[in-house]
């Protein structure tokens, strides 16, 4: 028998980061989307919570428990999710596939008490939502690897403290953990986009980069490349996911008290209907999420779970997203309401592929 019942643990976890959503993340969420910046004391608030350095910790990594904590801080903010995701997917990608050497290395860094951002590059200017179409190289050398490439919508990117860059290396995909710091990495300024404002998003060069053999994520061992993909586009359906319900808790009180001709707004058969879909896609969107992470977690082939979760959940939160606006009549398109900020949201979450994990 299939259960999606929570366990204990996800209730609390799932209810701890509630109450952060509604009280200190869901307020700032309009400032930060002005100032096209997210203020360190709310990202110092995300990881009091633990949950991303918590990736590190041995037996605590949890693809399904990430995707349903990225779905509670997405209904406050988009961006602060993916703030979120973004080190999440780095430290889940080393503690899951790194050697040990680069766990002994990395993970302690993240073990403090204030935010430290790390991010995974897959993106590219042309990327065409193929793995097998990435440009950025990784030529062996006598010494270890010579990266080049260029990725691109790079969160937090003058931030990050390290970055792993997924590049075509002998003819198939690899990945290579890069400091920062090292020379050839160039982060460029940050791009104004239409959503996701304040997470200062940017393209992150990488010119003859020399790399030591320890460099490669796995080392010897190697790593699957694809999973690191897979973890991407689940952590991206579940923030769709999140900001989906958003649009639909705030629409729906709204048009149960908004009279039009005489009756509110939701005793229309159209709204009425419409506000049902909204749900019920809302739900779909969090039961594919939701598998996905399951298989990543147990360590099947999740590929074609979570490229269908991330397409279903970009048309329909697209979708949902709209019918927000257009439910709110020209209110919807003002900034004294949520609404438009979560359609902007959407529209560039939905061409985010590859840019985090779970």
């Amino acid at each position: 028998m299939i259960s999606f019942q929570l366990t204990e643990e996800q209730k609390l976890a799932q209810s701890m980061v509630q109450e952060l959503a509604i009280s200190q993340l869901r307020p700032a969420a309009r400032g930060a989307d002005d100032r096209e910046a997210i203020p360190s004391s709310i990202l110092d608030e995300i990881w009091a919570t633990g949950i991303i350095q918590s990736q590190g910790e041995s037996g605590s990594y949890s693809p399904t428990l990430n995707a349903l904590l990225l779905e509670e801080l997405a209904v406050a903010d988009a961006a602060f999710a993916i703030a979120a995701a973004a080190p999440i997917g780095f430290l889940g990608a080393v503690a899951t596939q790194g050697s040990p050497a680069q766990k002994k290395n990395l993970l302690p860094l993240f073990a403090g008490d204030k935010y430290r951002c790390a991010g995974v590059a897959i993106m590219e200017p042309d990327f065409a939502f193929d793995v097998s179409s990435i440009r950025t190289s990784a030529i062996k050398t006598r010494d270890g690897y010579r990266l080049s490439g260029l990725k691109g919508l790079v969160p937090l990117a003058g931030s990050c403290s390290h970055f792993i860059v997924v590049a075509q290396c002998d003819g198939a995909a690899d990945a290579f953990i890069v400091d920062r710091n090292t020379r050839g990495v160039t982060v460029g300024e940050k791009k104004p986009n239409i959503g996701l404002r304040a997470l200062e998003m940017a393209t992150v060069s990488f010119k003859d980069v020399e790399l030591s053999s320890s460099a490669r994520l796995g080392e010897n061992a190697g790593c699957d490349a694809q999973r690191i993909v897979d973890s991407a586009r689940t952590a991206l359906s579940a923030i769709m996911t999140g900001t989906s319900r958003a649009v639909m808790e705030f629409v729906m009180p709204y048009t149960k008290e908004r009279v039009v001709h005489g009756d509110a707004l939701a005793k229309k058969q159209t709204i009425a209907f419409r506000l049902a879909d909204m749900r019920i896609e809302t739900d779909a969107m969090r039961w594919m999420t939701w598998k996905a992470a399951s298989i990543i977690e147990q360590g099947g082939n999740a590929t074609r779970q979570a490229h269908l979760a991330y397409t279903y959940c970009g048309e329909n939160a697209m979708w949902i997203a709209d019918e927000g606006v257009q439910m709110l009549g020209g209110h919807g398109y003002l900034r004294d309401n949520p609404v438009e900020m979560w359609y902007r949201d959407t529209r560039t979450v939905s061409v985010l592929e590859g840019a985090v994990g779970v």
